[in-house]
Order: structure tokens, then sequence, then C-alpha cells
């Protein structure tokens, strides 16, 4: 048994992004790199939102200081999304038509429908699913000595799509050795912003709370058929 995420896809935005491929791959003479970058840039920050909308988990009796943390997670996702309209449609841009077709392929073959919907998916290990679900178990019976094993967890699930949607698709490209050092540079940093706030949430949530943040990655986690 195997399993993968799926991240949910505005179905306008993805038909903008068939559409792009369609011409690329009809080797069309026309321009796609700044179409191409705004489409890429949509999809990026609809799954920006979904992921990372966990950071936005309360307690159950929100106070001063948990209204506090809602502001700061609040700002890392408006870093992360600002991030990526900034460099997504740039480095998009550096690129003709050729260079861009292997590109916008590789994207269509993680594409998945599903339930009539459209997803991005992604394999992910079948110890770290087992993992997830272990961990859900433990909280509903205290059995959680450090709420930081926890969210180490989801920092690695987290981590999973950064390398299956940014990573590697980016290999495609070949970018030179000074945009390719600029745009690691920003992965690295807007990523860390996500894990430094999620190793925060594990000293400021109840066990129902982290209980949510669990089930919030679980939701996204389907067993493929055979």
């Amino acid at each position: 048994m195997s399993y993968s995420i799926l991240l949910k896809i505005n179905e306008v935005t993805y038909d903008k992004f068939e559409t792009i491929r369609q011409q690329l791959n009809d080797g069309t003479s026309a321009s796609q790199s700044r179409v191409l970058g705004e489409v890429l840039s949509e999809i990026a920050c609809d799954i920006v939102e979904q992921v990372f909308s966990v950071l936005l988990i309360q307690n159950s009796q929100p106070t001063a200081i948990s209204q506090k943390y809602k502001t700061e997670s609040e700002k890392v996702i408006q870093q992360i999304i600002g991030a990526v309209r900034r460099y997504m449609p740039w480095s998009i841009a550096l690129f003709g038509n050729e260079r861009l077709c292997p590109f916008v392929n590789y994207f269509s073959n993680m594409i998945k429908y599903h339930d009539q919907q459209v997803y991005v998916s992604y394999p992910i290990d079948r110890n770290l699913v087992q993992q997830a679900h272990a961990l859900v178990a433990q909280i509903q019976n205290n059995e959680i000595n450090d709420m930081a094993d926890v969210f180490h967890t989801l920092i690695q699930i987290v981590d999973l799509g950064v390398t299956n949607l940014i990573r590697e698709p980016k290999k495609c490209l070949n970018f030179n050795k000074v945009v390719d050092k600029t745009l690691n540079g920003v992965i690295h940093i807007t990523a860390q912003l996500s894990y430094k706030r999620l190793e925060k949430m594990s000293n400021q949530v109840d066990s129902n709370t982290a209980t949510d943040c669990v089930n919030h990655f679980l939701a996204f986690m389907h067993v493929d058929r055979e």
C-alpha cells in the first residue's frame, strides 16, 4: 500500500495552466513565460494557504497571548506568499518556451483527479503516514512527553512538500549558478520561517489543538489505489 499527498488546485487556474502547457507542446512562437509565471504563482499561493493554515489553529479558549501568536503566524504566511509572488514569476520569466516545455510536462505529471476535483499529488513515505496516525493516538492517551516531537513530524511532512513541489521541479529549469543560489536562499529562508513557527507552536498549544494540527495534515494523505 502506498500513500500520496493531495493538495487542491483551483480548476480555473489549472485550466489556464493546461492551456499554456498545450501551447508549449504545440511549439507556439508566442512567449509563455509571463502568463505561466503568474499561473504557477497562483497555484503555489493556494497550496501555501492550504498547508500553512495549520499555523492559525488555536486552543479552544483563545487568550490575548494566543491572539498574539496567531498574528505572528499570519505574518509568516504573508511573508511566504510574498516570496512566492515575487520570485516565481521572476524566475520563470528568464526562460524561453523550449526550456519551459519539460518543466510544465513534469508538473503536469503531478496532477491527479480525485472525486471530480483537481489536485497536485506527490508520494509520502508510508512510515511517515503511520507516524502521524500514531501521534494522534499518543496525544489522546496522554503518552506524549514532549510536544516538540509532534511538531517535528509536521515539519518533516512540510519539508517533503518543499522537496517535491519546489526543489525537484526547479532542477528541470537548470538555472545558472547566480540565479540558482538566489532561489535556493529564498527557498531556505521561507521554509525555515515556517519550521520555526511550527517549533514555537509546540510550546503554545494544548493536546486538543496538537491533535487538530496533526489531523490537518492527515486530511491531505490518501491511499493510492492500484
